[in-house]
């Protein structure tokens, strides 16, 4: 079967979509752990929540994410006892304050990158928007 420009947009847009994510993943889990010291699942459970359920991470993508982070000295995982002692015990991961100086460049980048490609869609949208205009009073 060959593969036609549509199939290769779908499958580039995919992988557009999978590095988009993936950029975001260690934005997400700095800022959750901004908020509060939180373990694995919870951070997985909570960027599923963000993402409407389009991001579903695994125990093979969240725990090495988070290991690589504690590594860099972003983040610091604390083992903790469930509440009463019962249950399993749990490693709650916190924002360092390299972590938190990082998160903090991460913000002020993305609303300078996105600032400027708000602007770009902004023009784009605009003519998109005359174009149409046009064409419906053709239709008149």
């Amino acid at each position: 079967m060959t593969e036609t420009p549509v199939d290769k947009n779908i499958d580039k847009l995919r992988e557009w979509t999978r590095e988009i994510n993936r950029g975001f993943l260690e934005f997400w889990v700095l800022n959750l752990l901004r908020r509060e010291a939180l373990y694995g699942a919870r951070i997985s459970s909570l960027i599923e929540d963000m993402s409407e359920g389009r991001i579903q991470l695994e125990p093979g993508t969240i725990y090495p994410l988070l290991n690589r982070l504690a590594e860099k000295g972003w983040i610091k995982g604390d083992v903790k006892i469930r509440s009463q002692g019962r249950g399993p015990m749990r490693r709650y991961y916190r924002l360092t304050d390299a972590g938190d100086e990082l998160l903090t460049a991460m913000i002020d980048h993305y609303f300078d990158t996105y600032d400027a490609l708000f602007q770009i869609m902004a023009t784009e949208f605009r003519s998109v928007r005359k174009r149409l205009i046009d064409l419906m009073e053709e239709i008149d």
